[in-house]
């Protein structure tokens, strides 16, 4: 203080930290869910907060009473509001947002801005404060007065709201499922800070505790962080994905694992030393601003190098090489500053040993050795402190013990985050290796089946080519397929024009046999082998038991899959080949290009073989006529040749009785 009307208090880091976290906390909520009903409410409970929390700042930094009366003043404009604002906030969270009209806004608005202006109007009057002033209660002076009856009736209005709203945020949490019940807990938790932390401040004097810092402020902050939890479902930690997850094996290229792996480090250790250097500055600017006033002024530097820091953190999108030099940088600086400050005191080793550490680990090598030049250049150039007053109170033991935290334990988070992402790269590896092999394992696999695949459709072709008979040639293509490929049933189906249905020609196993001997046949519109032959395409189902148009057959009860393939030559379907497996989705496209291929060379060889058994019997038709032609030349008469011919035919076609009739009706211009 020393005739200064300004004075510092380790109080004041907390208070402009909470304020500042409450304006990203504004902006972040605003960009995220300002399309939510109530959000209003929210945002309105979050910016009157940081208002309290600034100009709480600014009178925790005067001494002067006018100007400290004057800080109270502004404080006034958002203390009555909050427990309106924050009934507001309870009424939408608990689905009452249709209440919150403008009749019910200004009724809950008549109270406080009557004590918003009784606070201008102090101290003009006694009925909010009596005997405004300042009072030094040792290191700091703080704001004194005895509250009038209007601040008593503000307290009990707004302990009133308060309670409404927690009892309606309570109650949605009772009521919450599973799925909402952690986040209703955590709005619930925060609207109960404010509760014990005003009961602290009021109860800790009448117990003997002096708390000169209120903090109810400080309750509202956090309620405010646990609002924004619950209501915006937010996920803080999504800002920094490092601090709760590894590398993703799914997302990670093997190729940029080393740079990744160096970036999350340099991620994790600049937002945990801010964290630290930011409850740091507490002591550091309590020891700086309370002892030899020559090194007063370095506080400014201390504050610049924590906003270098925060900038580091938060420009994640920013060049690595910068970044990392600039964090490698602020533990040099702090180095040089406490060299400067303290002499040859421990926490100096501690940020260089830092420092080196991490240019080692995050650093190129020849960066690495030009920030080595550059710290050794500046230990060169500072000289440290001879013989500092070094305090030796709370504030040192705190700026020793964060120091360990801001360079061991970085240290400790750097190498565990390496660790870690080490081992997930190294999983990565055998992953890919299993996963290189089984892609392997498995070209091979289809490699081995096309090649049996081709193997088989030779054999088949071949064997097609040398067979004439309808019968034989359907035997062997079905028994080809089903030992080549091991499918569970095969049969072929051929169209029969007299009977108008696909009837059965082939079969494996007994189950063909048996069909064989029942004359198996199916209508064109019927089961998956009529639709193949209606449709001309074909039919593949990998689960026969999701297929509604599947019809078992109690013959074959281990089918699971199917495949119907049509038999066509030219625009002619002349059939359906069909193959069934045991195993759901044991047929695919490989089997259905396969079977289309064989249909193919099946329809051929069927087309020759009917052309062959058409030939065979015109052959044998001119044969037959040939020899009764040559048996009648042989008689002498007309009743001998009808003898003969009626003879020959009746052998010819198989039948016991045989009429020739001659119509002797004169057409040849003779009349007998």
């Amino acid at each position: 203080m020393n005739g200064i009307a300004l004075q510092f208090t380790p109080f004041l880091v907390p208070v402009i930290g909470t304020a500042i976290g409450l304006t990203l906390l504004l902006f972040y909520a605003w960009r995220r869910g300002r399309s939510t009903p109530g959000t209003w409410a929210f945002l309105a409970l979050v910016s009157l907060t940081g208002w309290w929390c600034y100009t709480y700042a600014l009178e925790l930094m005067t001494t002067d009473p006018e100007t400290m009366l004057l800080w109270v003043k502004l404080q006034w404009i958002s203390i009555p509001l909050i427990p309106v604002v924050w009934l507001f906030f309870a009424l939408f969270y608990a689905g009452y947002g249709h209440r919150v009209n403008l009749r019910f806004v200004a009724a809950l608005l008549v109270v406080p801005f009557i004590m918003i202006l009784l606070a201008w109007t102090t101290p003009a009057h006694d009925w909010l404060y009596v005997n405004p002033g300042v009072s030094d209660v040792g290191r700091i002076v703080v704001f004194d007065a005895e509250y009038g009856p209007a601040f008593i009736v503000h307290t009990a209005y707004s302990y009133i709201l308060f309670i409404i709203a927690t009892a309606l945020i309570v109650r949605v949490w009772r009521r919450s499922g599973d799925t909402q019940r952690q986040l209703a807990l955590t709005v619930t938790a925060g609207a109960i800070l404010p509760f014990i932390g005003n009961a602290i401040y009021l109860i800790a004097p009448l117990l003997g505790v002096e708390v000169h810092i209120d903090l109810t402020v400080l309750a509202l902050a956090f309620s405010a962080v646990c609002f924004a939890w619950g209501w915006f479902r937010l996920r803080l930690f999504t800002v920094f994905p490092e601090f709760t997850e590894p590398v993703s094996a799914g997302r990670i290229d093997p190729a940029m694992a080393a740079q990744n792996t160096q970036t999350r480090s340099l991620n994790l250790v600049s937002l945990g030393l801010a964290l630290f250097y930011f409850v740091a500055l507490m002591p550091i600017l309590t020891i700086l601003l309370r002892g030899d006033p020559a090194v007063r002024p370095l506080a400014v530097i201390y504050v610049g190098l924590y906003l270098m820091l925060l900038g580091i953190t938060i420009w994640r999108g920013g060049s690595y090489s910068v970044r990392a030099v600039g964090l490698t940088g602020v533990y040099l600086g702090l180095a040089l500053l406490d060299l400067r400050v303290s002499g040859l005191f421990p926490t100096v080793g501690f940020f260089l040993a830092a420092y080196t550490a991490f240019a080692a680990v995050l650093l190129p090598v020849r960066l690495m050795w030009a920030v080595f030049a550059a710290g050794l250049l500046g230990v060169a150039l500072v000289p440290p402190a001879m013989n500092p007053a070094i305090q030796r109170d709370i504030y040192s033991l705190a700026y020793l013990l964060l120091t360990v935290a801001m360079t061991a334990g970085m240290l400790i988070v750097a190498l565990v985050a390496t660790r870690r992402d080490n081992r997930t790269l190294l999983n990565v590896s055998r992953n890919l290796a299993r996963a290189l092999e089984s892609e392997r394992t498995q070209l091979e696999a289809r490699v081995v089946e096309r090649t049996r695949a081709l193997e088989t459709s030779a054999a088949v072709s071949r064997q097609l080519s040398t067979i004439l008979d309808q019968s034989r040639l359907v035997r062997e293509v079905v028994e080809q397929l089903h030992v080549a490929f091991a499918y569970y049933h095969v049969h072929v189906y051929l169209w029969d024009e007299a009977a108008g249905a696909l009837r059965m020609v082939g079969g494996t196993g007994q189950a063909g046999q048996a069909m064989l001997v029942m004359g198996h046949s199916l209508r064109p519109n019927i089961g998956l082998v009529g639709r193949a032959y209606s449709t001309n395409a074909p039919v593949v189902v990998p689960d026969v038991n999701a297929d509604p148009g599947w019809m078992p057959n109690r013959l074959l009860p281990g089918t699971r899959a199917e495949i119907a393939v049509p038999i066509t030559y030219g625009d002619e379907v002349l059939g359906v080949l069909d193959a069934q497996d045991t195993e759901v989705g044991g047929l695919g496209p490989a089997d259905s290009q396969l079977l289309q291929t064989i249909a193919g060379q099946l329809a051929v060889a069927l087309r020759n073989a009917r052309l062959v058994a058409q030939v065979q019997r015109e052959a044998e038709q001119a044969a037959l006529i040939n020899a009764i032609n040559r048996k009648i030349a042989q008689t002498n008469d007309i009743d001998g040749a009808l003898r003969v011919a009626e003879a020959e035919l009746s052998r010819a076609l198989e039948v016991q009785e045989t009429a020739i009739r001659l119509d002797l009706g004169g057409e040849n211009g003779h009349e007998r």
